[in-house]
């Protein structure tokens, strides 16, 4: 089958609609083809794909490989949603949240932020103004009162996406503003909003205050800070709580109806139900109640930080691997499996090229052992390249990976291993130039125990970057760049507020 062959598809995205879709070449895997269909369908969402399979007469099969696909076919999205769970499902099942029971965001902070309607009055006076802007050039001047509601009105938007907004951010929103409302536009000024810059900055703070009295946690757990009030309290910005890796949801309420003691009866049944063999297990029951318990668990992570033996007690679902998928997308509302391989897939190919082109310095040589271990590896093997391309990132990038990432013989000697890391049993002659294509299993290793475990190194890489969100722990210091690199690049988890390493940002230039 030719790859390059033009790719004819027809989508259905439900029970009355459909797409026709012509792509110029086949993708190479299926979560490349996923990404694809998503972006050329403007989906908001996430699925799977079945295709009508011809050697079955037509009937609906799981698309698996992407070499199954036929160049003219149909194929159906299947939403990834757990709002029709069947009581059959199991662990591994991968549950994605919804917001059924508490007041999570449901989106990031937006690309182009979209402007609230105002008051009557305001629309109208605005509605005048931008026509007499586009005739006579004159900039509208607002009653005090049009002002505040117009700033009280952007506050109110902002936080639907966040709470502590980035000066990056709010500069969107302020050209946003002045874009959809030219004659806001300040005369003197180079990008015609420095003064509503300022104004939603301070806007932000006041409402934020707001919030806090009225009991928000998400900004309420940064009160009581120093002020005339309050001469002894910490300084107003130490230690302050906030998203800082693109979290969504940081800090959400508590659902409604719910108290502390309600929430935590629904923590003890998911406690009983984790004492069952997990065949035995309710699936459905213990989603609704991690669900239902989100607010609970990260108000004990985030305020608390709490020692990981003490969270696998109180909270064992949190280490399920399908649990910890969901718990991950509550947080960034991010498919982590599906969007990590499928950014794994379209910068493989790249990376490796550019670790080959990679000649001098004082992790080259390392760098063209690993290449070297790669070449004597089955190109057809999907994993040999991807454990290649992350393996050597962190050389790449002037990081040791030795403390973190590790190998061993057996299982006993895997939890004598560091405080974070990764630990892949492999046989000893089979670790090529120190990386691990072939294990029998890698076990995650937090505070000097193991909590989860994998067949796949990859597998558990994912399952690591999920505990460090689900968890609220920091990335290890000498792999900061790596990590940063998954969050940011690969995962587009960028709070906007954070300057990536020149080094970091080199290596993002190289790959767009």
């Amino acid at each position: 089958m030719d790859p390059n062959a033009v790719l004819k598809l027809r989508v259905i995205l439900d029970d009355i609609n459909a797409e026709r879709l012509i792509l110029p070449s086949r993708s190479e895997t299926v979560n490349a083809l996923i990404l694809e269909v998503k972006n050329k369908l403007n989906l908001a969402y996430d699925f799977r794909l079945q295709f009508q399979d011809p050697d079955f007469d037509n009937a609906l099969c799981n698309l698996v490989n992407i070499e199954d696909l036929p160049s003219k076919a149909t194929i159906n999205i299947v939403r990834l949603v757990d709002l029709h769970v069947s009581s059959t499902s199991t662990d591994d099942t991968v549950f994605l949240s919804d917001n059924t029971y508490s007041q999570e965001r449901l989106f990031p902070w937006p690309e182009i932020f979209v402007i609230p309607t105002f008051s009557y009055e305001v629309e109208y006076a605005l509605r005048e103004g931008n026509s007499a802007y586009v005739q006579e050039g004159k900039a509208l001047r607002l009653l005090r009162d049009q002002k505040h509601n117009i700033l009280d009105s952007m506050a109110a938007e902002m936080y639907k996406h966040k709470a502590y907004p980035s000066t990056k951010e709010i500069v969107k929103a302020a050209e946003a503003l002045v874009s959809k409302h030219p004659c806001l536009k300040e005369t003197g000024s180079k990008t015609g909003c420095e003064g509503w810059k300022n104004s939603l900055r301070f806007k932000m703070g006041n409402y934020r205050s707001k919030l806090s009295r009225a009991g928000i946690k998400e900004v309420a757990v940064n009160s009581g800070k120093r002020s005339r009030t309050n001469p002894e309290g910490e300084p107003s910005r130490a230690n302050i709580k906030r998203p800082k890796r693109g979290e969504v949801n940081f800090l959400p309420n508590y659902p409604q109806g719910e108290s502390k003691d309600t929430m935590d009866t629904m923590r003890l049944e998911m406690v009983e139900q984790f004492k069952r063999t997990s065949v035995e297990r309710d699936a459905v029951l213990i989603h609704q109640h991690m669900q239902r318990t989100f607010a609970l668990r990260r108000e004990e992570i985030v305020n608390s930080g709490p020692p990981i033996a003490e969270l696998k007690d109180r909270w064992p679902a949190l280490f399920s691997e399908a649990q910890l998928y969901t718990e991950f997308h509550r947080i960034t509302n991010t498919n982590l499996p599906h969007s990590f391989y499928a950014a794994l897939d379209k910068y493989t190919p790249l990376l490796l090229q550019l670790y080959k082109k990679k000649k001098t310095g004082s992790f080259a040589e390392k760098m063209e052992e690993v290449i070297m271990a790669y070449n004597d590896q089955d190109k057809k093997n999907i994993t040999a390249a991807r454990m290649t391309a992350l393996a050597v990132l962190p050389l790449y990038l002037k990081e040791d990976s030795s403390e973190v990432f590790k190998t061993c013989k057996d299982e006993m000697e895997a939890t004598q291993q560091g405080a974070v890391a990764l630990v892949a049993v492999v046989d000893e002659a089979e670790v090529p130039a120190g990386v691990p294509f072939d294990t029998h299993h890698v076990s995650i290793i937090l505070e000097d125990q193991v909590v989860m475990s994998s067949r796949s190194w990859t597998d558990s890489l994912v399952i690591l970057f999920g505990l460090i969100y689900a968890l609220h722990l920091r990335y290890p210091e000498k792999l900061s760049g790596f990590f940063e690199f998954i969050q940011v690049v690969m995962l587009n988890l960028d709070d906007g507020r954070k300057q990536l390493k020149a080094k970091l940002q080199s290596l993002r230039n190289e790959l767009e």
